[in-house]
């Protein structure tokens, strides 16, 4: 658009009808942009509503058959052509942070009288509707992309100085050197057609078929299903099992199995050391029920490594245990005692259970001698020797009694930290 052009535009802009004055009257911040005609030409006029209801104009635009303008005003009554074309900015702020730029379009129904009435702008699902606008007056063939639903090459980009200014970004696939669809999309019309509902793997479409060009077409649609853009992913379970990726996508579309659950269930058969590279394995015909025996068969493996560990430290744990008075402190002789301990008295310790079973800290209960069996405190005391935690129910603070048991229990532990040549307290090192 010649620049006389947009000096004469920026005389005719419409006043704004009473009735949607109305409708920007109120309280609270707001945002608007009003569309409004004159001729062909769609003139757009945005307005910040104060928190006390003041309303100022902000921003003016003109879209035409030859190109869009922009214009701005330092004081909302000299309008002058703005040569950066971008969203409108309703308030700016010198202190580091943004406010709210989002609006509200009143008389939309205009843009049917106008020259953008093709523009598809209701089919427009991000914010930046005036950009959209813009880019439109330069690509008309931009109904054709809309209308066909494949407006996913539509999107925003950042930028800025703290990565936080969002703008209008338009995906280069796209050749707009023409109005015939296909051309534009660059598919053929067998691909065009399995796209059809399944416009929004266009982009990925596009990548897996430049990896693997001789797949058919639902055989790509069957990757981007499944994998969407996680090419890593599909290239790891290929080394990891020696299947085709075609085969593995099918695989895991027909028995409804996310990449995630698939990825978990491979990691379950390496720790198992299972052959991957065996069909019965890596594509197992009851998925399902052969992950969950797996998960029932590592923890059994776990369990059981932890038990033999528990049960190998008990005796050297002997020397914790300790008798003062009313109180004594004992070891737990199971896990399963640990995660009761932390049931009964409302607290974390059963978090503890497997590294007190691998040594890397000990957990011991403190009891009345009257009621052994009932929770009363628990303690963690590291492998060096130094008590760590003492809590009670819901983790309350010792009582007396028992800030005084864990005064005279810290010199009993140096005492047998200095008598210990191969003290049990290094367990697990």
């Amino acid at each position: 658009m010649k620049k006389a052009r947009k000096e004469e535009l920026l005389c005719g802009f419409p006043a704004i009808p009473d009735e949607i004055m109305e409708q920007m009257k109120g309280k609270g911040a707001e945002n608007f942009a009003v569309m409004l005609t004159w001729g062909r030409e769609l003139f757009v006029r945005c307005y910040h509503r104060y928190s006390n209801g003041k309303i100022a104009e902000r921003q003016r635009y003109v879209f035409a058959d030859d190109g869009a303008v922009r214009y701005g005003s330092d004081d909302s009554k000299h309008w002058t052509v703005r040569k950066n074309f971008r969203e409108p900015v309703f308030c700016k702020s010198g202190y580091g942070y943004s406010f709210d730029n989002r609006y509200n379009i009143l008389n939309r129904k205009v843009l049917a009288e106008s020259c953008m009435k093709y523009s598809q702008l209701d089919k427009y699902k991000d914010t930046f509707c005036m950009e959209y606008l813009h880019f439109y007056c330069k690509h008309r063939n931009l109904e054709y992309i809309m209308k066909s639903g494949f407006d996913v090459v539509l999107g925003r980009t950042y930028g800025g100085f703290w990565n936080n200014q969002a703008s209008f970004y338009v995906e280069s696939c796209i050749n707009w050197k023409t109005n015939n669809l296909l051309k534009m999309l660059g598919l053929t019309k067998t691909e065009f057609k399995r796209l059809q509902g399944n416009q929004e793997y266009y982009l990925s479409y596009l990548i897996w078929r430049g990896t693997f060009p001789t797949y058919q077409p639902e055989e790509l649609l069957t990757l981007c299903r499944v994998f969407g853009n996680e090419h890593g992913t599909l290239e790891r379970f290929c080394r990891t099992t020696g299947l085709k990726p075609r085969r593995i996508a099918a695989y895991l579309e027909q028995n409804k199995i996310t990449s995630h659950d698939y990825n978990d269930y491979l990691d379950q058969c390496q720790k198992l050391k299972y052959d991957l590279h065996d069909t019965a394995i890596n594509m197992p015909h009851h998925f399902w029920e052969m992950h969950t025996r797996l998960t029932k068969i590592i923890k059994y493996k776990a369990d059981e490594t932890h038990r033999r560990q528990f049960a190998e430290h008990m005796l050297e744990r002997r020397k914790l245990e300790f008798r003062s008075g009313n109180l004594v402190i004992c070891q737990p002789d199971s896990m399963d005692k640990i995660i009761a301990e932390g049931k009964s008295l409302c607290h974390c310790v059963a978090g503890y259970a497997e590294r007190h079973a691998e040594g890397k800290l000990h957990i011991l209960f403190i009891r009345q001698k009257e009621s052994m069996e009932t929770p009363f405190y628990t303690m963690e005391v590291s492998r060096e020797g130094k008590i760590v935690q003492v809590r009670g129910e819901r983790n309350r603070d010792p009582t007396p009694e028992v800030a005084e048991l864990i005064e005279e229990y810290k010199k009993y532990l140096e005492i047998i930290s200095i008598k210990s040549e191969r003290s049990m307290l290094n367990v697990g090192k």
